[in-house]
């Protein structure tokens, strides 16, 4: 095990984000002499190796240090090793990942768990790096790790419990094609020892392929698992409690409670106690939220909204609806021609912006669709005004990562809630 070999060595550290300090911290505990790089070149890369997650595997700098004997390894393989190296006292360990919804989902789980008396902590991709709990292990019942692709990619251990929501083409520009991706992400499956189990979406058609000869694999949103039937979640043939009047709105978010509930029982949770917990969520920012009223029509900020299928979720939130959409972003090569043959279907009026926004118009003008192009939010939500009747609704889905233009989605959320208030009541 790699982390029994660190102490009193020389670490150089490859990012100097909050992982990367992080990780420093850990590794200066342990007597390592840490060198911090922020884009190093290739011969500097000698010995151990602690990568940011931003860092491609499939980089020119990895493959060829590799090649010459560096070991590259990551902050969430050192907590997973400090975990193994305390096995009859570590924290329960869940871990989640998918395309779309795993922020949700992985908060749904800790809160479930919270409220039951549990201590959790709820850290990765979301909160706090996982290697800023390996020193207080002993504090927690159960840590849930919310996994990107990126942590995906090159994670060595399992987790008790491995959450996987969804499977859609995503960040082509670390994993270089959608392959790449689906396998790299998928690899929180491949590391798992025989007894952990895999809880899978039973209604993602690309997940259920490419999990089809997964072992200990537990299947919800069908009707043997977890499921919504007429406005109620059963477990089986047994019934939970309603589904109505949750503070998640949409049947994507729906599909994400079930996934959490399933995640709950395998460690060990009371379902019949879920139900109160559900109604004290609260929904993580920027994930349909409505941030302003303004002459009877609702601004709702979905910035999170990386993928054409995203969108459509948010969408699919408000039917029988007057919708204006706000969509584009950076480039990813992501198919554009289902959301356009949505927003024809429901007569969805779009926006389009930056990158993405240019080849959504193409496909909606191709279609006969209505699409305006504008160069920058406060104009495009100026212009959305104009649009609408009192009862409708002006979404910001973008579909399309932030990149390029803003610093992060939640800079594009909070700039699209800054405009849509400067509206005239």
């Amino acid at each position: 095990m790699l982390l029994e070999d660190l102490k009193n060595r020389r670490v150089t550290v490859w990012g100097n984000g909050k992982e990367g300090h992080a990780v420093t911290v850990f590794l200066e505990k342990r007597n390592c002499t840490v060198k911090v790089v922020e884009d190093p070149v290739t011969e500097s890369l000698s010995g151990v190796v602690v990568k940011s997650p931003g860092v491609s595997i499939y980089r020119r700098e990895v493959r060829m240090a590799k090649q010459y004997g560096t070991v590259f390894t990551s902050g969430t393989n050192l907590f997973m090793e400090a975990c193994l190296l305390m096995p009859d006292e570590r924290p329960f360990l869940i871990g989640v990942t998918g395309t779309k919804g795993k922020s949700t989902t992985a908060s749904l789980i800790a809160h479930l768990l919270r409220e039951q008396g549990n201590r959790v902590a709820l850290c990765g991709n979301i909160g706090f790096p996982a290697i800023s709990y390996a020193d207080n292990l002993d504090a927690y019942d159960c840590i849930v790790v919310e996994m990107s692709s990126y942590q995906c990619a090159d994670l060595k251990y399992g987790f008790d419990v491995s959450v996987v929501l969804n499977l859609y083409p995503e960040h082509i520009d670390w994993h270089q094609t959608h392959e790449n991706y689906y396998n790299d992400k998928l690899n929180i499956l491949r590391v798992r020892a025989p007894d952990q189990v895999a809880i899978l979406n039973a209604n993602n058609g690309a997940l259920i392929f490419n999990t089809k000869d997964e072992q200990n694999k537990i299947l919800y949103g069908n009707l043997d698992g977890i499921h919504v039937e007429d406005g109620w979640f059963y477990d089986g043939y047994d019934k939970l409690f309603s589904a109505q009047m949750l503070p998640l709105r949409g049947e994507h978010n729906l599909s994400n409670i079930c996934a959490a509930l399933t995640a709950v029982k395998e460690a060990g949770g009371d379902l019949s106690r879920c139900e109160a917990a559900l109604h004290t969520f609260e929904p993580l920012p920027h994930r349909i939220q409505e941030i302003a009223l303004r002459k009877g029509v609702r601004y709702v900020d979905d910035s999170i909204s990386t993928t054409p299928e995203s969108a459509m979720a948010a969408m699919n939130t408000y039917p029988n609806t007057n919708i204006v959409l706000i969509a584009g972003g950076f480039d990813r090569e992501q198919d554009y021609n289902e959301l356009a043959d949505y927003c024809i279907k429901h007569e969805v009026k779009v926006i389009a912006m930056h990158q993405t926004g240019e080849r959504l118009a193409d496909a909606l003008i191709s279609r006969g669709g209505f699409v305006r192009i504008s160069n920058e939010m406060e104009g495009a939500v100026k212009y959305a005004s104009t649009l609408v009747r009192p009862g409708d609704v002006v979404l910001l889905s973008p579909a399309a990562p932030s990149y390029g233009v803003y610093t992060n989605f939640e800079e594009r959320g909070n700039i699209f809630k800054k405009c849509a208030e400067a509206l005239e009541d």
